[in-house]
């Protein structure tokens, strides 16, 4: 997922905003915790359930913050302040302007199959949550 958000950034023009960067960090956490998770896996005395809960914790959370962003895009809730394109003229216009970032978390940028790309982390993060879980529950499939 990280490496489709810099192509179009860099080849489509679909510039991130905050929250997209925000998300960004996530999934290099994730793939930072995958690498030490295959380069300790075999040499250290933690559980392999303990480890699979760790990285299913950092794909639920990016989850929970590709939901959040979705949800901002859809206008189920509104996000931080200096994230939206609402603009409000009972303060001073010139300075407000200046604080807020030019590319708004409250519109799409890029949309694939009807779905933003904020929608589309959501759903592949909470289903590798998912898939991590089934992992852990089922024991058959734990002895690998």
């Amino acid at each position: 997922m990280l490496i489709s958000a810099f192509y179009l950034e860099y080849f489509h023009g679909a510039l991130p905003c905050d929250l997209c960067i925000t998300q960004r960090w996530f999934h290099g956490a994730i793939i930072a915790y995958s690498f030490i998770i295959i380069f300790i896996i075999n040499k250290t005395i933690i559980s392999k359930k303990l480890l699979l809960l760790g990285g299913a914790i950092l794909w639920l959370s990016s989850s929970s913050a590709g939901l959040y962003h979705f949800g901002i895009e859809m206008n189920f809730w509104t996000g931080p302040d200096g994230c939206s394109s609402n603009i409000d003229f009972s303060k001073d216009i010139l300075t407000y302007l200046l604080n807020k970032s030019p590319l708004k978390c409250d519109e799409v940028m890029f949309e694939i199959f009807g779905l933003s790309l904020a929608g589309w982390n959501a759903l592949v993060s909470f289903s590798i949550f998912l898939l991590i879980n089934i992992l852990l529950l089922n024991k058959r499939l734990m002895k690998i």
